[in-house]
């Protein structure tokens, strides 16, 4: 093989190396974005998990302590807001 040929196979070796290297940083830097973005909607499900949790234990307690209305509110009447037709 002269020098020429081997030149030119060098430099096609390290095209085609160089185009992998350049494909698999794009893929990292997509997979450390989605990456964040699940870690993201993670925090806030845990964080409504948390909320829910609360309600439903407190719900609970109100029920094991006699609760008598059976969670229901009582609503207030309206009074005058609207005019009779």
């Amino acid at each position: 093989m002269d020098m020429a040929t081997a030149s030119v196979v060098v430099a096609a070796i390290s095209a085609v190396g160089a185009i992998i290297v350049a494909f698999v940083q794009k893929f990292r830097k997509e997979n450390h974005t989605d990456h964040a973005m699940v870690m993201n909607a993670v925090d806030r499900l845990s964080n409504t998990m948390d909320r829910v949790e609360g309600k439903v234990d407190s719900h609970i307690e109100w029920h094991l302590s006699g609760g008598t209305t059976n969670g229901r509110v009582t609503r207030r009447n309206k009074t005058g807001s609207r005019k009779a037709s």
